[in-house]
């Protein structure tokens, strides 16, 4: 089954009904206008991404955007229910422009209609981490202010009832899968197509200005409260270009929704393929054995994922080399060049990306072949493993001494943290100017990120601030460790943090995921690691383990493991 439309058929659909006759009925295309304020310059447009879902309906109304179980929508489809959504938060909840709107919800075509339908009815989204418990979603509904919540039905046990009582107007929306023909109307569906537009696009609260905020993204408060970062209409509609422009989407592209839209806005790839006329697959959940069926059934082309993820789908029992090219992008950890050959092994080519929720997702990205081009092939495979540089709607990316706030120098040795400017950089953090001051101290967005520049400019991560293991005086990159253990082929996966030592303050501690079928011992992976590294940036201890607790992005949470390590010290550098 294929769900790719040529652009041909596309504009024999578009221009049917001209063709029968029908010339005596206005334009569906006037549908989707929005016309220009009075002395507005022509020259001017405020950025918003919702203009981007108008395009593609225009362009593109009877393709398939949305996929989720066996339902799909068409972008005609897509931008009704949206309308209709703006339409029931304003009249049926009485949402005003600046209000803010929570939602709860897995990858499911609801939280495509939040995407557009909250910013259009001018209020604000505030998307939530599915993960997270109901002391900290009450925390977040409380320091936002949201005043609605739209939260996915088994998702809802999250939900206190002091969130539902007292910080929200009105009872939640309730949002089910609805994924089959079969299913029956949920409450939010039933809501929605009980809505008549009485605003249409031209009179719905858009807005005026570019650096208006569309969402309010929350840290994942691995040091603290979470923050909430501060994102703009232009900074989204830019981001979304950008996505297209580096991730290679067209009207053909089919993307699986393996990232959550959540995290990041989705790296901004929901409005992105919104913008290429592409068509989104609904992943309500890991599951990696859909994923395989989707890749050979639904020709799937693109796809994002944390090393964790891109792990799974090598290691599936369904994996076997594709016959099409699939496109992967991945982030929220090093991305090891043994990740990057099992990939490539699949006919799957990573991207390398680098960002972070303040950076609207992906603000770097590593070399591009015709880059690569210009080194030996037998280098490409580390090379693509590096940062790289930045993306095309952000200033260069720059690596500064944390004292003097000056350039380092660019011999891949001498460590700095990242540094970040431009259009997709964070309005600030929410209600919390002493953190915003810190974050831009001196005129730039420090990531927290060490990284070397290269002689050639390319930007490679070396740790984390807050995992960098300092033993003996001597800096140790626990990336660098992990990549050592990972080129073992009996290793699925591994974290590396500093634990206590009584001599040297602390030393690297391995946690190793042998792969399924496969045993490993401490002592085999120690001894490769001294064939490999210098003794001392060698694992103190390794441990064998069959997990490690992560984010719902994939993410490592070292923060829990060095806290396991540490807990019967007062101090954590000892």
């Amino acid at each position: 089954m294929s769900t790719r439309t040529s652009i041909a058929e596309q504009r024999a659909q578009n221009i049917a009904g001209h063709l029968a006759g029908n010339d005596n009925t206005v334009p569906e295309f006037e549908k989707y206008r929005i016309r220009r304020k009075p002395g507005q310059a022509p020259y001017h447009t405020p950025m918003t991404p919702i203009r981007l879902l108008l395009r593609s309906a225009l362009a593109y109304p009877n393709k398939t955007a949305v996929i989720h179980g066996d339902r799909s929508l068409s972008y005609k489809a897509v931008a009704d229910r949206v309308l209709r959504l703006a339409n029931l938060l304003i009249h049926t909840y009485n949402i005003r422009p600046g209000d803010r709107v929570a939602v709860l919800c897995q990858n499911i075509p609801a939280f495509l209609d939040a995407k557009f339908g909250i910013p259009s009815a001018g209020a604000i989204i505030v998307p939530l981490n599915t993960r997270l418990t109901q002391p900290e979603i009450e925390y977040i509904i409380s320091h936002s202010g949201a005043s609605v919540l739209i939260v996915q039905q088994e998702l809802l046990p999250r939900v206190s009832e002091k969130v539902v009582k007292t910080l929200l107007k009105r009872a939640p929306i309730v949002v089910a899968n609805y994924q089959n023909k079969g299913d029956a109307p949920c409450h939010y569906e039933q809501k929605l197509y009980a809505t008549e537009p009485q605003i249409l696009w031209n009179d719905l609260p858009l807005p005026q200005e570019d650096n208006a905020i569309i969402s309010l993204n929350y840290t994942s408060g691995s040091t603290g409260r979470p923050k909430g970062v501060m994102i703009s209409h232009k900074g989204c509609y830019m981001q979304g270009l950008s996505m297209c422009i580096h991730g290679r989407l067209t009207p053909e592209s089919v993307y699986l929704s393996t990232l959550p839209m959540f995290h990041c806005n989705g790296w901004n790839f929901p409005w992105a393929v919104v913008a290429a006329g592409g068509t989104q697959v609904m992943l309500n959940k890991m599951d990696y054995g859909y994923i395989w069926k989707a890749f050979k059934e639904l020709g799937v082309t693109h796809y994002c994922g944390a090393p964790t993820v891109q792990n799974e789908i090598c290691n599936h029992k369904d994996a076997s080399r594709l016959d099409s090219t699939v496109l992967t992008f991945g982030g929220g950890a090093a991305l090891s060049s043994t990740h990057i050959r099992n990939l490539n092994a699949l006919n799957i080519f990573p991207t390398h990306l680098y960002g972070l929720t303040e950076s609207y997702g992906p603000s770097m990205g590593t070399y591009d072949q015709v880059s690569l081009s210009n080194y030996p092939e037998e280098d490409h495979f580390k090379l693509v493993a590096r940062q790289g540089y930045n993306t095309i709607t952000i200033d260069e990316a720059r690596v500064l001494n944390k004292e003097t706030a000056e350039d380092v120098k660019p011999d891949g040795k001498q460590i700095g943290e990242i540094c970040l400017t431009g259009n997709t950089i964070m309005l600030g953090y929410y209600n919390n100017p002493e953190e915003t001051e810190k974050a831009f101290k001196h005129g730039v967005f420090w990531t927290g990120d060490l990284a070397v520049r290269h002689p050639d400019g390319a930007i490679e991560i070396v740790d984390r601030s807050k995992d960098v293991i300092v033993s003996g005086g001597e800096n140790i990159s626990s990336i660098e460790v992990e990549s050592a253990i990972l080129y073992l082929d009996q290793v699925s996966e591994c974290a590396v943090i500093g634990g206590p030592d009584p001599k040297w303050g602390e030393r690297p501690y391995a946690f190793v995921i042998p792969k399924q079928g496969h045993t490993l011992t401490p002592e085999a992976v120690i001894a490769h690691c001294r064939k490999n590294l210098a003794g001392y940036k060698c694992p103190a201890e390794v441990l064998i383990v069959q997990s490690v607790p992560k984010t719902s992005t994939g993410k490592v949470q070292k923060f829990v493991l060095r806290e396991e390590l540490w807990k019967s010290y007062k101090n954590r550098v000892n």
